[in-house]
């Protein structure tokens, strides 16, 4: 059976070795879900919400809807990683998003693990 081309797309990344002030920084996530909307050219429709976690599993989490789907992200300050969650109906240009986060948050390709589906 030949395979269908999708009309979803979706970028997983999961991070690991990263500074945790950075993983803290309820407003430095906030800037960052909103210049990464803009960057992949999305509009966002709600948030985004920034939701710290629990005692017995500390980080924060930073959500928006956008028009096409959401961009998520959440950090795990015990362990210094997170998982950024772009899904879209609107193709967008994923090395534009990859790029972001290692300016961001300081990463290189050692650290990040990239999920294109």
């Amino acid at each position: 059976m030949a395979q269908k081309s999708s009309r979803r797309f979706h970028l997983i990344i999961d991070a690991v070795d990263c500074d945790n002030t950075k993983l803290t920084d309820k407003k430095l996530l906030e800037t960052f879900i909103l210049e990464l909307a803009k960057l992949i050219d999305m509009k966002i429709l709600a948030g985004p919400y920034i939701i710290e976690g629990q005692p017995y599993n500390p980080g924060i989490t930073a959500f928006t809807i956008i028009d096409f789907s959401h961009i998520s992200i959440h950090t795990f300050t015990q362990t210094n990683e997170f998982c950024l969650d772009i899904f879209s109906c609107k193709q967008f240009d994923e090395q534009v998003a990859v790029d972001f986060v290692k300016k961001t948050f300081g990463s290189d390709d050692q650290q990040l693990n990239i999920i294109r589906v």
